[in-house]
């Protein structure tokens, strides 16, 4: 291709929110002399070959030519996703072959395609536009006088070359540098930087997962020395025109191993039926003001990371599990939501304010759960058991109202990792929600909503929580896997109404918990920005986040603009929405690292639960279905593992990517989504997260 007809390819390539006519191209490349006058043959000439359209004197190029740019994230089965720096553009799926040498994380750009067999979009990366690795953990492996260094995240890639180094043994955990980025010719190149320990230890494997991930460690000199400055009691100054609180029966509810209690509830019947409500939140804001070493490691954190047994704060733990968390008979500062809801659930109205406050207890989910099963042997007090049974009836209608607009509740139990004296793995269990949680999962959504519809109202820029509809071929894909699973799903209408019905009608059925993680993988990520595109699994037309500002930096953002906005200060004094949209897209990017660390460690601690398994059976379903053969997992304690197509013996399998199944050649045996088996744990790699299973019978 000519360099000029190039130019205009890169031109519009750039450009992808709207065509550009003649005229724009022109200033744009300002285009003199010859070019200038070529410009309309060339274009034309484009038009002709299929590399642009054109439509009313504005030209775009074709789908097969668009490129974009954004960042790369990879999977760990080999294909990859990228997701555009446009946050109104959905992610493009990336076949394996069209990957190259790119690695998660990277800014890339790539060719958008169609595919010419099921016309769905998919993308080719070109370019790789900045590297999002210099450094990489992984396993030593020695070979000759070389040694590889295999990564612990497996979509990573790897090996990384390195030099063979005596006083570091095989599978020891390293940290490597890389010198030169794998090619198509040859493997990436680095060098070790740093020993981490052996393979194993329970620490080595909390750091390794922080060092991968970036994850900030320590608090900076300059932030600790603040903190240690901050009183450890609420003094008497402090507590000047804030509302007094502490008269009411407010009570903390949390699990049995937290240590930072960011909210208290209070509820109170009122003569005609209606509930009035208490949501107090820990006045974060008070104690960490913007542009301070405080705010600034907040930021650098953006979240709280929570590990099986440890956790990586967001707020130095003299703030965390001190100053700022509502422990009981302290006095503790708060924002307070003050909520009137009708007999029926819906919101009356809505105050918030300043306020001093004391708990009355430290209640456990466990605790509450079995006062409300079983009131009159409740070991709390008459008076604390009667309002955890009015919360539990206002819970229940909120729970109601939500399900009436559409809000989506999926049932997905989790499994609590138990930890021995050393910190390595030795158990499983299964946690159900209880009343408990859902209950105070109720009151933190109302108090959410409420915040964020006031200051909508009053015209505040904040941090929305959004949440925006899955892509209508996602629903596609869950239609035809509720299908298989014997459930109809009607995609017409009022989405959110219809999955709902899909929850419903696939409740008692083995396969609930598949379609539940299924339908969750069909839903975008929700993300923080200042443009309110309402949020698609509440069916909730305006919401934020509020509740939790010790472990959630955007928590913190609205809790200063609501403190300005009941102040009565010039909205000029709140954020920008410029820089809300770079702080949200900032926030979003730090949860999601967050989740991905916590879910590698996860990954982990279940590979090594299973490593004493060998040889044992199980029962399990099968999650999900690839060319090279199925994932099935295993029933009450949720580990997945593949069953390779290499171990199913007796038949030749071919893989059809429309239904998603596995189909033997000569004896029509098939393997699809949701089919339950029996099989036997063959083999387990801790430093790939990877579990092998070969099938015993279908």
């Amino acid at each position: 291709m000519l360099p000029f007809e190039q130019k205009i390819i890169d031109l519009l390539g750039r450009n992808t929110r709207r065509p550009l006519n003649r005229r724009e191209i022109v200033d744009r490349l300002r285009l003199r002399g010859n070019e200038h006058k070529q410009l309309t043959r060339i274009l034309n000439q484009l038009v002709r070959n299929g590399q642009l359209q054109e439509r009313k004197g504005r030209y775009r190029l074709t789908p097969q030519q668009q490129r974009t740019e954004g960042t790369f994230s990879q999977a760990s089965k080999g294909f990859g996703f990228l997701r555009p720096d446009d946050p109104q553009a959905e992610d493009l799926f990336i076949p394996t072959r069209y990957i190259g040498s790119a690695m998660d994380g990277d800014r890339v750009q790539v060719s958008c395609r169609i595919s010419t067999r099921d016309r769905r979009p998919y993308g080719q990366i070109i370019r790789i536009l900045q590297r999002a690795h210099r450094r990489l953990i992984g396993h030593y492996q020695p070979q000759g006088k070389t040694g590889n260094v295999w990564p612990l995240e497996q979509k990573l890639g790897g090996p990384i070359r390195v030099a063979n180094q005596s006083d570091i043994k095989p599978g020891d955990v390293v940290d490597v540098e890389i010198e030169h980025y794998a090619s198509e010719q040859y493997p990436a190149r680095g060098r070790i930087i740093d020993r981490l320990g052996a393979t194993g230890d329970p620490q080595v494997d909390i750091e390794t997962v922080i060092r991968t991930h970036d994850l900030p460690r320590r608090f900076s000199v300059a932030a600790l020395g603040q903190a240690r400055e901050i009183l450890e009691n609420v003094a008497d100054g402090e507590t000047a025109d804030r509302v007094d609180l502490r008269p009411l029966p407010l009570v903390t509810i949390d699990g049995e191993t937290a240590k930072d209690f960011d909210d208290a509830v209070a509820l109170q019947v009122e003569p005609n039926g209606n509930y009035r409500l208490w949501v107090c939140i820990a006045d974060v804001a008070h104690y960490v003001t913007p542009a301070t070493p405080l705010d600034q490691d907040a930021l650098d954190r953006g979240t709280s990371v929570y590990f099986p047994g440890f956790c990586l704060p967001m707020l130095p733990e003299a703030l965390s599990n001190g100053i700022c968390s509502l422990k009981p008979y302290e006095d503790r500062l708060v924002i307070c939501a003050e909520i009137e809801f009708s007999p029926q659930g819906q919101r009356i109205k809505a105050d918030f304010y300043p306020a001093v406050m004391c708990s009355r207890a430290r209640l456990t989910y466990t605790q509450v759960t079995r006062c409300l099963e079983s009131p009159q042997q409740s070991e709390l007090n008459t008076d604390l058991t009667e309002q955890l049974q009015q919360m539990a009836q206002l819970a229940q209608q909120l729970t109601r109202m939500r399900h009436d607009r559409g809000s989506l509740d999926m049932d997905l139990p989790e499994v609590e990792i138990i930890l021995d004296d050393q910190g390595a793995p030795c158990d499983l269990v299964k946690i159900e929600r209880n009343q408990a949680h859902r209950l105070i999962e109720e009151f933190m959504l109302a108090a959410n909503e409420a915040v964020a519809d006031f200051l909508t109202h009053k015209g505040w820029p904040l941090l929305y929580r959004i949440h925006d509809e899955p892509a209508p071929l996602k629903l596609q894909d869950l239609q035809q896997l509720a299908a298989r699973c014997g459930v109809g799903l009607a995609l017409t209408g009022k989405p959110q109404q219809a999955l709902q019905q899909l929850l419903v009608d696939i409740a008692e059925k083995p396969e609930a918990r598949l379609i539940n993680q299924q339908l969750l993988r069909s839903l975008k990520q929700a993300c923080y920005t200042p443009e309110n595109t309402g949020h698609f699994g509440l069916a909730a037309d305006c919401y934020c986040h509020f509740t939790s500002p010790i472990r959630r930096y955007p928590d913190l953002v609205v809790h200063r603009v609501l403190k300005l906005a009941l102040a009565d200060k010039p909205k000029s004094m709140a954020v920008s929405k410029e820089k809300l949209q770079t702080l949200g897209h900032e926030c979003s990017a730090k949860e999601r690292r967050a989740m991905q660390a916590e879910r590698s460690l996860i990954e982990l601690r279940r590979c090594q639960l299973m490593t004493d398994r060998i040889g044992d059976e199980f029962t399990g379903c099968i999650s999900s279905v690839t060319k090279f053969g199925f994932f099935v997992e295993l029933d009450e304690i949720y580990i997945e593992g593949l069953v390779h197509i290499t171990s199913l013996q007796g038949d030749y399998y071919h893989f059809d990517p429309t239904s998603q199944t596995l189909t033997g050649e000569h004896r029509r045996q098939q393997f699809r989504v949701g089919l339950q088996v029996k099989v036997r744990l063959a083999h387990v790699e801790l430093w790939r997260r990877r579990i092998d299973f070969t099938l015993i019978e279908p």
